[in-house]
């Protein structure tokens, strides 16, 4: 066990759910790590894809350091690289597969986006 892991195993018998606060902050930054990644194989940068999202750099810099960011900021940013985004919910304590992983769901139930079947 790392000395993170027994920080964090500490702090939520202290403070129960920091724990869970603190994997969904590590999601974060694993999404925003994707994401750059993506505007880096693009050639862009910070700066054009903040004009893109008629932004500052710093909101894109923020988002790529796995802040937590509003929707509408995040939907701008991915249109500016080519992608959309698309969002499900599902109920907590559902396993649902993700590559390589076992994750489980934070809440909710799925939801159909506007103009899809």
């Amino acid at each position: 066990m790392s000395d993170l892991d027994r920080y964090v195993s500490e702090r939520n018998r202290r403070e129960p759910g920091f724990a869970q606060l603190v994997s969904h902050a590590e999601r974060r930054l694993a999404f925003a790590r994707v994401l750059a990644a993506r505007r880096r194989a693009l050639g862009k940068s910070q700066t054009q894809v903040a004009a893109l999202m008629d932004t500052s750099a710093s909101i894109v810099s923020r988002l790529e350091s796995g802040s937590d960011v509003r929707v509408s900021t995040l939907e701008k940013y991915v249109a500016a690289i080519g992608l959309q985004l698309e969002m499900r919910t599902t109920e907590v304590g559902k396993v649902r597969r993700v590559p390589g992983k076992v994750a489980r769901a934070s809440a909710g139930k799925r939801v159909k986006r506007a103009g899809r079947s």
